[in-house]
């Protein structure tokens, strides 16, 4: 069953929508009344469309709706015109006659028909002549209202002035020209005492406050009695001794009225609600309020291509643009490319070195809160995230999703030279390179980043040769400011990773514990060996065990976990076993970064 009756859209009227057998006028069409084609008073009226969307709407209207549409025309040039007329009084008022006279020039025929239905002319067809000379007769100029004011005595007997000092003359002239030109307004002086014994006879006027000629010196206001008025808001004064700061933001005041004043704000704020307006619940903050919205379907914002619920408009146009496929904003630092601009700009802050996350527990630092959010699970001994297929725990979410792709869902990456396969795509680069000898790793060898193939590797080079303004070509880092880029900490290079006889093995875990352990801010690299495949270096090395708290290495991550149960418990670092740590099986040097 259908709800809408819109089987014969778009032939229908485009004003009602219905389909009758009726006469139907088309939009190209004129109105009679107003001479002005349909489809332009309709756009007039509301709104203009584009030309793509106005030629998929109705071509017709229906007869009904014609009639009513001309009487609406007709009532509003109505108004127009007698709103202009009315100007054009306002005019002439300045003596400025141009707008009459151009108005019955231009629209005599429609001022003759105004004139009739407002019953405001006698005159079958009057002429500009005639409201030039009866215009003159009229009293069009702004009067005010007399109004009576009290007399305030309230200064000293000395004070008060002579009677013959208190009269004073009011003159008014106004001038008003007859037909003949001629003068017929009087001009009148009317003379007026402060005596408030008047006869009923005379006119009402304005009464002028007393006002001594003389000033009284100060001796003599000092020493009269004080006016009464009204009490002081504040009888401590209006400044506070001290400013005052508001422990809840960071406002400052020395008035001491803001300081309530403000002190309501923040009651205002945290007393305020925000109810649903499609069920009797109620939330403390707004955020909350739309994010219970969604969960009323006629709240819903749903893609039409993929049924997503989305929050706002907004939401649903940056949702859209995912949906064309196409990478059509790019990174002006690097070959990256987004879908939306917001992802971009989520990702240009990956490339400034004032926007990393650090870690508060071991000084780690992120380029993105998300990455920072689950590096701070992994401190946490807590195994919150259970697996539904298995009764294995895990205290990260990135560790429980390996863990459901390598054993629940089977995913293998196959050698593409063996039969050999194995579960993460590392280990697989590191056997094709150990066993069959075939570069797949490429590292830089100015700031030690690894990828994926030579093309890559070359561009990114030429991010070196080729810096940005404002981006260091070592480190390649953005900064705000030549002088923030010239105080930067750039990259320093070394033989190895080695500290407190400890192999670090890579420059996160090396500077890491160089400022957590010995209170130095390093950017410390160590540049690859020629000719050394990097999976090579890692056959030949074991995996390092570390606690992120203590710094401690450890031979086995069983032992690791053992001392980090305990190590977290206490604020002082737990003693490592004595247990030694196998060396190297190679001559290979071990100090490249992987």
């Amino acid at each position: 069953m259908t709800v809408f009756n819109l089987e014969h859209f778009p032939n229908v009227c485009r004003l009602c929508l219905k389909s009758d057998s009726e006469k139907l006028h088309s939009v190209k069409d004129n109105m009679e009344a107003v001479q002005m084609q349909i489809e332009t008073f309709v756009a007039e009226v509301t709104y203009e469309l584009s030309e793509e969307k106005l030629n998929q709407l109705p071509k017709f209207v229906c007869e009904t709706c014609l009639k009513q549409l001309t009487d609406f025309a007709i009532y509003r040039n109505k108004v127009i015109l007698t709103h202009r007329f009315m100007e054009a009084l306002v005019d002439l008022k300045h003596s400025n006659s141009a707008p009459m006279t151009t108005l019955f020039g231009e629209r005599k025929q429609e001022l003759d028909v105004l004139f009739k239905d407002l019953s405001i002319c006698t005159k079958p067809e009057p002429h500009i002549e005639d409201i030039l000379q009866e215009y003159e007769s009229y009293n069009f100029v702004n009067c005010e209202m007399p109004v009576k004011v009290k007399m305030e005595e309230q200064s000293e007997p000395d004070d008060m002035p002579d009677d013959d000092d208190s009269d004073f003359e009011l003159s008014e002239k106004s001038e008003n020209e007859t037909r003949s030109g001629k003068k017929s307004l009087k001009i009148s002086k009317i003379k007026i005492k402060s005596d408030d014994s008047s006869s009923d006879n005379e006119p009402l006027i304005t009464k002028r406050r007393k006002i001594s000629k003389t000033k009284s010196s100060p001796k003599a206001s000092n020493n009269g009695p004080k006016k009464v008025g009204r009490p002081r808001i504040h009888p401590e004064g209006r400044h506070l001794q001290e400013p005052w700061s508001c422990d809840k933001c960071k406002f400052k005041t020395k008035y001491r009225v803001a300081v309530n004043r403000h002190k309501e704000v923040h009651e205002r704020r945290e007393n305020r609600t925000y109810p649903c307006s499609s069920c009797d619940l109620v939330f403390k903050t707004n955020e909350e309020m739309r994010t219970h919205g969604l969960s009323h379907l006629e709240n819903r914002i749903v893609c039409e291509v993929c049924g997503a619920s989305l929050k706002s408009g907004y939401a649903l146009k940056i949702h859209m643009e995912r949906h064309e496929n196409k990478r059509k904003y790019s990174c002006d630092y690097c070959d990256y490319a987004s879908f939306t601009k917001l992802t971009l700009r989520a990702h240009i802050k990956t490339h400034t070195a004032e926007n990393k996350e650090s870690c508060t527990l071991c000084g780690a630092t992120f380029k993105k809160s998300g990455h920072l959010k689950r590096h701070m699970e992994g401190h946490n001994n807590e195994r919150k995230h259970a697996c539904e297929q298995c009764e294995a725990r895990f205290n990260t979410r990135n560790a429980l999703r390996n863990h459901y792709q390598r054993v629940h869902l089977g995913i293998r990456h196959n050698c593409d030279y063996c039969d050999k396969n194995f579960d993460q795509r590392i280990i697989l680069r590191d056997h094709i390179e150990r066993v069959h000898q075939i570069q797949c790793q490429f590292v830089c060898d100015i700031c030690v980043i690894t990828l994926d193939s030579q093309e890559r590797l070359d561009a990114h080079k030429h991010r070196h040769d080729n810096p940005k303004p404002r981006e260091c070509s070592v480190c390649l880092t953005i900064h705000p400011s030549p002088e923030a880029l010239a105080n930067h900490l750039c990259i320093t290079y070394q033989d190895d990773y080695m500290c407190c006889n400890i192999d670090l093995r890579n420059h996160s875990k090396y500077n890491r514990h160089m400022l957590m352990k010995h209170g130095l801010k390093t950017n410390v690299r160590v540049k690859p060996i020629p000719g050394v495949l990097l999976g090579n270096l890692r056959g030949t090395r074991k995996r390092l065990e570390l606690c992120r708290k203590c710094d401690i290495a450890f031979p086995t991550k069983a032992l690791k976990v053992q001392h980090m149960i305990e190590c977290n418990r206490s604020t002082a670092p737990v003693p490592a076993p004595q247990i030694e740590i196998p060396p190297a099986e190679s001559d290979v040097p071990m100090h490249l970064n992987y």
